[in-house]
């Protein structure tokens, strides 16, 4: 099914609503859920499936187009519109009637049918012309009398000829033709014997008064089969799911619909949620609708738990499509199910314990189903996998192994991914800059802005840009003392650092007005290079205090009744707590609530006893370089990185990250290492903080970092790593260093599910940035 929006319905008319079947209900918009229309399109009035047609309008327009220019004076080109389940079609044969039935000068001269999407009472091809009189004379007052006129003759030897001429004498008189809308064509052509399929295709290509359009959510093998009378008849259309811009626009209608901003807030505000969902469920707009009614009742939380509201509503349909199949067939789904990836059909066999020329042919009527997808490879062992993903996110949802995390890794990995909208990024920009020309904006809050922008932005015109407005708006505003940290700071200093001139610079750095987090990381990493390590701790104690931590987000409950109204001093707890694998300084306000081991944060002898500081400083340090993509400090990184062992201490989180960082400012420098692989069993140990709340995985950025640097095998080595789970959690970028190697291990890269491609290239597209980057 497609977009259907809550509207008023009113009870069907001949005028208005002509294809409305027997026993169809029509409730108001306000007593009737959008779920309730969402499987029975039907049961909408023409009005409001119209209005709520948002997806497959170019689709529509191109088979309308043709029916309204086709004259129907000979036969004309027959349609099959071919999607799984919930992709659309159903309504887009209704789409397609209520236009004709909209269009006076078509309406004239051509009647569209459509048939019920299960037809049950169809069994030949008598039957087919016997419902055809039925629904015209349901539709046309004037062929009322047709049906009778044709079963008043059945028992006659050539009644399936008769019934067929005395349908077309009877249009012929009225000067009509029609348009048969069949849903599920699949099963009105399997219940004809070959003699009645042959027959129906010389009708087809020899009368101009019948035309069809046929839709279908499973292969149908008189289609495919080239022994069959419809071996290659039909035009074919085909319903993908949507792209993400599709599924943007139709949840926005939809919110405009419903008369709520709570979608267009969200689409702003966390664009990953919808986009994970959209992904996961391959687009199919059924699923994506009943996302809408999630999103419209719950507009906050995350992705995992929409999906699971949205898994509910979905259960009957599933679970109706498992009982249906046979023991074996079960079995296989359920074992294609628990693999997600794509597996073989001796794979699959080892797992149901059946042999495999048992599970080829059980596949095979799987496959024709359109519940499983066949994976060509060049070799005969051919992958298998479930064709809609969403049906397989259900099974692992509702029956996998409790221990399994794959699903829930994928959902965090999108969400990683589109967390950082670049639209909505574009859109802040715009605002921004709209505000410093009209001047309504504070100066600090200008400058604190485009200094945000530019650190965030890696386009140097749109950076340009935001200075030189900003610049503007400074000196109209009398600010001129804010016009230096603007400008280029750092010429004298990376002369001086590139001499070796570390006491030098770091004058220079402590003479700059603003105190930025460039400048007392450059301080820091003077002091470091003069091995000076007392005094890089004093200026990191400045640079977490100036990131202004919230001191009660941190607190422990052993000190949540601490008076606020008796602060005295800011206080500095030591030693250092560990806080997402960094060395973090914990404030607190109540000295009588802290160890004798605490001095004043004015006194300058601030101790730090933790022994893993100095890695964690150094650690920091590099990366914060890193991930600014300072290309002029690259060569300074290199021998501040000299300062980190080669080796693992009792495989420590802080040393696992201290050597990362090592390796990854090498590679910066192109220094590749050798053969030996650092464990990295412990992901959520090894995270640094460059934005102050939003913790990075070192991990993930050295993965990425060696495709970034084409060192395809070292990471292939690292994912083979099966202690890791490297596989599970980063299969995206798994399939990425797949994609490098493809031709070494092309069935490996095959077992990507299709709701990873679009993922696989962003990562790639990543990659190739990166190698742009730090080249």
């Amino acid at each position: 099914m497609v977009t259907y929006i809550k509207q008023p319905i009113t009870p069907p008319t001949a005028s208005t609503h002509p294809y409305s079947k027997p026993g169809g209900k029509n409730m108001s918009a306000n007593t009737q859920p959008l779920i309730a229309t969402i499987y029975n399109p039907q049961n909408q009035s023409k009005e409001a499936l119209i209005a709520g047609f948002i997806a497959r309008k170019q689709k529509f327009e191109r088979i309308f187009r043709d029916i309204r220019d086709a004259p129907m004076i000979k036969p004309e080109q027959h349609y099959l519109i071919q999607g799984i389940r919930g992709m659309g079609k159903t309504t887009l044969l209704l789409r397609i009637a209520y236009e004709i039935d909209n269009t006076p000068e078509l309406r004239q001269r051509l009647i569209p049918i459509i048939f019920n999407e299960e037809e049950y009472g169809i069994g030949t091809l008598s039957d087919v012309w016997e419902r055809t009189a039925q629904y015209l004379g349901e539709t046309d007052a004037t062929f009322a009398d047709l049906y009778e006129a044709i079963t008043k003759q059945y028992g006659e030897d050539d009644y399936e000829q008769i019934a067929f001429q005395t349908l077309i004498n009877s249009l012929q008189q009225k000067g009509k033709k029609l348009l048969l809308l069949i849903d599920n064509i699949g099963d009105v052509l399997k219940k004809l014997d070959d003699q009645e399929g042959k027959r129906l295709r010389e009708i087809l290509l020899t009368t101009p008064e019948l035309r069809l359009i046929g839709a279908t959510s499973v292969v149908i093998e008189q289609v495919h089969d080239y022994t069959k009378p419809f071996y290659e008849f039909f035009k074919i259309i085909h319903l993908n799911g949507l792209s993400r811009e599709e599924a943007t626009e139709l949840f926005l209608n939809l919110g405009e619909t419903y008369h709520t901003d709570a979608v267009r807030e969200l689409i702003e505000r966390q664009p990953g949620r919808i986009e994970a969902i959209r992904r996961l469920t391959g687009g199919v707009i059924r699923t994506m609708v009943l996302l809408f009614e999630i999103l419209v009742e719950n507009d906050s939380g995350s992705v995992f738990r929409d999906l699971n509201v949205l898994l509910d509503r979905v259960t009957p349909l599933y679970k109706h499509r498992l009982d249906d199949l046979p023991a074996q067939q079960q079995k296989i789904v359920a074992a294609l199910a628990q693999s997600w990836d794509a597996a073989s059909a001796k794979e699959i066999a080892q797992v149901v314990r059946l042999e495999s020329k048992v599970v080829s042919a059980q596949l095979k009527q799987l496959i024709n189903n359109g519940l499983v997808e066949k994976i060509e490879t060049n070799t005969k062992n051919h992958l298998y996998r479930l064709e809609e993903r969403f049906f397989n996110i259900w099974y692992l949802m509702r029956f996998g192994r409790r221990t399994d995390q794959r699903v829930l890794w994928l959902i965090r990995f999108f969400e990683t991914m589109f967390d950082g909208d670049n639209e909505w990024m574009q859109e802040r920009i715009d605002g921004h800059l709209k505000a410093m020309e009209i001047g309504k904006i504070d100066p600090e809050a200008a400058l604190y802005l485009t200094t945000a922008f530019a650190g965030l932005l890696k386009d140097e015109e749109i950076e340009d840009l935001l200075k030189r407005k900003t610049v503007v708006l400074l000196t109209q505003l009398d600010r001129k003392d804010l016009l230096k940290d603007i400008s280029s700071k750092y010429g004298d200093v990376d002369d001086l650092i590139k001499n070796k001139e570390y006491d030098r610079a770091i004058s220079l750095l402590e003479g700059f007005n603003k105190r930025s987090t460039r400048v007392i990381l450059d301080i820091i990493s003077c002091y470091i290079s003069l091995n000076n390590f007392s005094k890089a701790k004093e200026a990191l104690v400045e640079l977490f205090i100036s990131h202004k931590f919230d001191y009660r987000e941190y607190l422990k409950p052993g000190t949540a009744n601490v008076d606020s109204s008796k602060i005295t001093k800011i206080k500095i707890l030591v030693p250092l707590l560990i806080f997402r694998g960094i060395s973090l300084i914990l404030i607190v306000p109540n000295p009588k609530y802290l160890s004798e081991n605490t001095l004043d944060i004015d006194t300058a002898k601030v101790i730090f006893p933790s022994k893993n500081f100095n890695s964690d400083l150094l650690s920091e340090v590099l990366l914060r370089y890193f991930v600014a993509i300072d290309n002029n400090r690259k060569e300074f990184c290199l021998q501040i990185s000299n300062n980190i062992v080669d080796q693992i201490e009792n495989s420590e989180s802080f040393s696992i990250k201290a050597l990362l960082s090592k390796k990854i400012i090498q590679m910066w420098n192109n220094i590749f290492m050798g053969d030996n692989l650092i464990p990295l069993n412990e992901s959520t140990l090894t995270t640094f903080s460059p934005k102050d709340d939003n913790g990075v995985d070192v991990t993930t950025i050295f993965l990425y970092f060696l495709l970034a640097k084409k060192q395809y095998h070292t990471a292939y080595n690292y994912f083979q790593q099966e202690e890791w789970q490297l596989k599970d959690r980063f299969k995206p970028l798994y399939y990425a260093t797949l994609y490098f190697l493809k031709d070494e291990y092309p069935t490996e890269y095959l077992r990507m599910g299709p709701e990873l491609k679009e993922t696989v290239d962003d990562v790639l597209a990543e990659v190739a940035q990166m190698a742009i980057d730090y080249a």
